[in-house]
């Protein structure tokens, strides 16, 4: 099943307002300055090229379980974890860098060091799947 990441509304608001301001500021620059081909290839890399790949993360963030993982998908990125290697899942508000659009989020620890940080839309249903599915994990409440 598919789950979307909750998005904060601050985090919506700065993200597509910034996106949106390089856009425009590149479209403007590379319609009103005499800029080589060189110039233009960075702009077009830059002002358009990067917004657009932040938005297609944005819109593209997803958790799905399969029969025995969870699969967390970040625009391009994909990062597979193997159910039973779950050690623990917990609620956390941690704001490093991750596949999470919103600030609650779940903190889960697998294999014997790493760890991802998601956000599903609804923390504690999605918490409650992943207690029944990893009976071997200390999912908190």
């Amino acid at each position: 099943m598919k789950y979307r990441s909750k998005k904060d509304l601050w985090l919506t608001i700065i993200v597509w307002g910034a996106m949106l301001f390089s856009i425009g500021n590149s479209t403007y620059a590379l319609m009103e300055s005499e800029v080589g081909a060189v110039g233009y290839f960075i702009i077009l890399a830059i002002g358009i090229g990067l917004p657009f790949f932040v938005l297609w993360m944005w819109i593209t963030t997803y958790y799905v379980f399969t029969e025995d993982s969870l699969i967390v998908r970040f625009g391009p990125f994909k990062k597979t974890v193997p159910l039973d290697s779950i050690t623990s899942v917990k609620k956390t508000t941690n704001p490093f860098s991750s596949p999470a659009l919103s600030m609650k989020r779940l903190e889960i620890l697998y294999g014997k060091y790493n760890i991802v940080l998601i956000s599903p839309e609804n923390r504690d249903t999605f918490m409650e799947l992943l207690r029944e599915r990893c009976p071997q994990a200390n999912v908190g409440k």
